[in-house]
């Protein structure tokens, strides 16, 4: 029996100001440590753009969490919509996860077993092309 040893997934978790992405990293990191699956993961908030090549996946909260006043804000929105266009201009696959923080953490934990099993199936060559 042959033992295939991985290295760490690294996830990266973007999103404007006040979308929950430090309550969604800090989630993450309890539910991944006692998988036996996931625990390899390591999960970064806000790394620079020019840093996402060396992620795996990223994780794009949405503005659903925000307050009603502050979903209708121009510049939130306008933040949102920049961070997707330049994901999108890079190339980069992500992955928006919406809901409470525990739905999010549900999404996320979904998204990372799909993007490991991929992984395993299909090893990676040049850009990654994977969309949850």
């Amino acid at each position: 029996m042959a033992i295939v040893l991985r290295s760490p997934m690294k996830i990266a978790v973007v999103g404007a100001p006040g979308t929950g992405k430090s309550k969604l990293v800090q989630a993450l990191r309890l539910a991944l440590q006692g998988d036996a699956v996931t625990h390899d993961c390591t999960v970064t908030e806000n790394c620079a753009l020019d840093q996402h090549r060396q992620y795996d996946l990223t994780l794009l909260t949405g503005l659903d969490f925000l307050h009603n006043s502050a979903k209708t804000d121009p510049n939130l929105q306008q933040f949102d919509a920049d961070l997707r266009q330049a994901l999108a201009s890079e190339s980069i696959a992500y992955t928006v996860v919406y809901g409470s923080v525990q739905a999010r953490t549900d999404c996320a934990l979904q998204a990372i077993a799909h993007h490991r099993k991929q992984s395993e199936k299909h090893p990676p060559v040049g850009a990654c092309t994977w969309h949850w």
